[in-house]
């Protein structure tokens, strides 16, 4: 074939690391592998289910939505987002409701970014915001993140990578890979560089509920001169396990929500309507996965990410910090001699142990691995001693190269 296949855009686009991982870590569990992935979640609260069933049923229910999402579901956020990210919106103009939270992300894009505007990405940080950068033609401009300051960026250095082409920032809080979460005196400072260069702020706030040591998540939306410039960007995945049901949403002024419909009604018309009728009931009730209540899904976390923290802490030659939020473990592996790809491939394929390399994340993610602790305690003991003898392992073979 003559016809030139890729096209240049496509061409600076990387592979989706965590999802080939995840489809690797599939195709071995259905050939029989034991993989120690602590990714094992409760179900999916029954309501949804219920409730998604009785939309299918109904007698619209293979009819599309409005395209901004059901008024329904519009509402049920709306009422969420003042209860709990101190955001009172009007549910008619402040919402489009998306097919999950990348969608979200690129419909902003789509509608607020030029080609060659400058856009500000955490590094490390969450693995497609620079691909869906690179897709709409702007360009990605890193700002490092560092173990010693709790992976937090300086305000200095967000202020050195402001120019006349920066057009937005663009934040994960809780911080996707490092757990890393911001006080609210940390949001106010980046709020007032924000207000004062006049950029845009992505808030992707995927994470909110899993924050832990009884800290609180602050949206940075609801900071004084922040709503009008802030795209805020949540999901159904993570706490309420429903990753699968595709949905999520922009929250924002009805100026940026406006064009961010030009884009998504264009590329997608509306998500799934009986998947926005599932999720009507968990926001309304405040349940999330096993149809428990939110904070006590948070405390079980916590419990778990405090025993897989002190077991990664336990092994010879890694270093591991307490993450405020998420469900990520992040340790430093660097001190093994090898870079991030190869351990995690080592340890997938001769100890069943499933991590992401942390380069996965931006240059400053090497050194580093990325683990979930989803799962109970016991399997994570059982996946941390894989983990343990397999890093020994690795490190006699190394040490005799």
């Amino acid at each position: 074939m003559s016809i030139k296949l890729n096209s240049k855009r496509i061409s600076k686009i990387s592979e989706p690391v965590s999802q080939n991982l995840l489809s690797r870590v599939k195709f071995l569990k259905n050939k029989g592998v034991k993989i120690h992935d602590f990714s094992k979640q409760r179900n999916v609260p029954s309501e949804a289910i219920e409730n998604a069933i009785k939309s299918l049923k109904s007698s619209d229910g293979n009819l599309s939505t409005d395209v901004r999402g059901s008024l329904e579901l519009r509402k049920s956020i709306a009422q969420k987002v003042y209860n709990y990210n101190a955001l009172d919106i009007d549910p008619e103009k402040n919402i489009v409701v998306t097919v999950g939270a990348k969608e979200a992300i690129l419909s902003t894009f789509l509608a607020i970014l030029d080609y060659d505007d400058e856009v500000i990405v955490e590094d490390p940080g969450y693995l497609s915001f620079e691909p869906l950068i690179n897709l709409v033609g702007a360009k990605p401009i890193h700002l490092q993140l560092n173990k010693k300051n709790n992976f937090k960026f300086l305000i200095n250095e967000l202020r050195k990578k402001i120019n006349s082409k920066t057009k937005l920032l663009l934040l994960c809080n809780p911080h996707n890979p490092t757990g890393r979460c911001f006080s609210h005196d940390d949001l106010a400072e980046i709020s007032k560089v924000c207000v004062e260069r006049d950029i845009f702020v992505l808030s992707d706030e995927a994470y909110e509920h899993f924050v832990f040591d009884k800290n609180k998540h602050f949206s940075i939306a609801s900071f004084p001169g922040m709503f009008e410039r802030t795209i805020t960007i949540q999901t159904v995945s993570k706490i309420y396990n429903m990753s699968g049901w595709r949905i999520g949403w922009a929250i924002s002024h009805d100026e940026i929500i406006t064009k961010i419909l030009l884009a998504h009604s264009h590329v997608v018309t509306s998500p799934t309507s009986f998947s926005q009728a599932g999720v009507i009931p968990v926001l309304e009730k405040n349940i999330g996965e096993g149809g428990e209540a939110i904070n006590k899904i948070v405390d079980r976390y916590q419990q778990q990410r405090d025993i897989m923290v002190s077991l990664l802490q336990s092994i010879p030659g890694v270093e591991c910090h307490l993450p405020e939020g998420t469900f990520f473990a992040f340790p430093d592996i660097s001190s093994y001699g090898s870079n991030s790809i190869e351990i995690s491939n080592y340890l997938l394929n001769h100890y069943k142990v499933a991590t992401v390399p942390g380069n996965a994340f931006g240059p400053s993610g090497e050194g580093f691995l990325r683990l979930v602790f989803k799962s109970d305690v016991k399997a994570i003991h059982s996946g941390i001693l894989q983990m343990k003898n397999g890093l020994e392992f690795f490190q006699k073979k190394f040490s005799k190269v």
